[in-house]
């Protein structure tokens, strides 16, 4: 009897020097954030990132304007091919395929600092970006995110004029009536004429006659110009008045044919991979009148096709459980896992990347006692460990 008693004392002597041991050791206690934490606990919060497939799609837009006297059009031109009505067509020229990185909602872990933690210990220093995301760990060298992979896009487009410069001109036309007055005096009549003059509001039909008649005279002064009907010698000058002549009529003949505007547009989408969604997904749909629209607009669907390269499949089942508990004098971070990418249209593949997608990946755990650790700001992976 005496030995057991004195078994369990020795025993128990044991477990109380680990305790302390443990205790005096300890500097920090990591918990997932939805866990709760007591109400005078010191410490802060960090993330894990998440990344989204980001999809620029570069269209041609094309707008048809129709010209104001489109109605007039046949009568003073003779010309059946113009523009009709005014529309907008979307042609989709490229893809560009990158990632953007944020926070994940669901990887916020709290870092306690324990009070009664070795004040001989070195003290720690965690490096954050400013949405929370960690950076460093134990590493006071560190103070700024890692070189993140940037993709310029560069659209040109013509600077945008008035469509119609030629259209708000003057709507007045002086109208002369000729008045006869006949005057009688006894068997004696007198007839006189008298001019009356009054502006009065051309209607559109008029304002049509009047820029035919513009177009006429403009494509008259650029046939005596060039054909040397003044027979002055204009040098260098005479390229550029024919060249403003082009133009003129060109703005005029635009009232009665319309006019076509092509430009270069970037349109943005986001898409969030999530475990299980792979294969062909449906991200949205491009509407010839109106681009990109989401999957309940009308158009052509556009899909991404996601498929996983399986490298973390090892890694996940050793960690499937981690990230769900309190751990001490440790940091969870993310292990992301690589994914073949193709943005689907028409039956053809626009773009192919092979990216990597973090919260796809599995979570684990890394020491940070006498350990200095550099994450990736992008995955959340360990790029850096320096052991002291």
């Amino acid at each position: 009897m005496k030995h057991i008693n004195g078994f369990m004392r020795l025993f128990l002597f044991g477990v109380l020097v680990l305790c302390l041991h443990t205790t005096g050791d300890a500097q920090i206690i990591v918990s997932p954030a939805n866990t709760g934490k007591s109400a005078d606990a010191s410490g802060f919060y960090y993330a894990l990132p998440r990344n989204f497939i980001k999809l620029d799609f570069i269209l041609e837009k094309n707008q048809r304007f129709r010209g104001p006297y489109a109605d007039f059009t046949s009568k003073n031109l003779g010309v059946e091919q113009y523009v009709k009505q005014d529309e907008v067509v979307y042609t989709l020229l490229d893809v560009i395929v990158t990632t953007y990185t944020e926070p994940d909602p669901a990887a916020y872990f709290f870092v306690e600092f324990d009070e009664r933690g070795s004040k001989d210990a070195r003290s720690l220093v965690f490096n954050l970006m400013p949405d929370g995301i960690i950076l460093a760990a134990d590493d006071a060298d560190n103070r700024a995110a890692g070189p993140k992979s940037v993709t310029e896009t560069t659209l040109i487009n013509a600077p945008e004029s008035s469509h119609f410069q030629y259209y708000a001109e003057r709507n007045l036309y002086l109208r002369v009536d000729t008045i006869m007055r006949k005057i009688t005096i006894d068997t004696t009549t007198i007839k006189r004429n008298i001019l009356q003059t009054s502006w009065v509001d051309r209607n559109p039909e008029q304002k049509a006659k009047s820029a035919a008649d513009m177009i006429n005279k403009i494509r008259e002064s650029r046939y005596n110009l060039i054909s040397g009907y003044q027979e002055i010698n204009y040098g260098q000058s005479i390229v550029y008045m024919n060249e403003e002549l082009n133009k003129l009529e060109d703005e005029y003949l635009s009232l009665f044919l319309g006019k076509e505007s092509r430009s270069i547009e970037k349109q943005t989408l986001l898409f969030l991979p999530e475990p299980g969604k792979t294969g062909l997904v449906p991200v949205a749909k491009l509407n010839d009148n109106s681009g990109i629209t989401d999957l309940n607009g009308k158009g052509e669907n556009i899909q991404l096709k996601i498929d996983l390269t399986g490298v973390t499949q090892n890694l996940i089942n050793d960690n499937k459980n981690t990230g769900r508990s309190k751990i001490t004098n440790s940091v969870y971070y993310r292990i992301p896992e690589y994914v073949e990418v193709a943005v689907m249209f028409k039956g053809r593949s626009w773009a192919k990347q092979r990216m990597a997608i973090s919260q796809l990946g599995p979570i684990s755990v890394a020491p940070v006692m006498k350990t200095r650790l550099v994450f990736d700001a992008e995955t959340g992976m360990i790029k850096t460990v320096k052991r002291d």
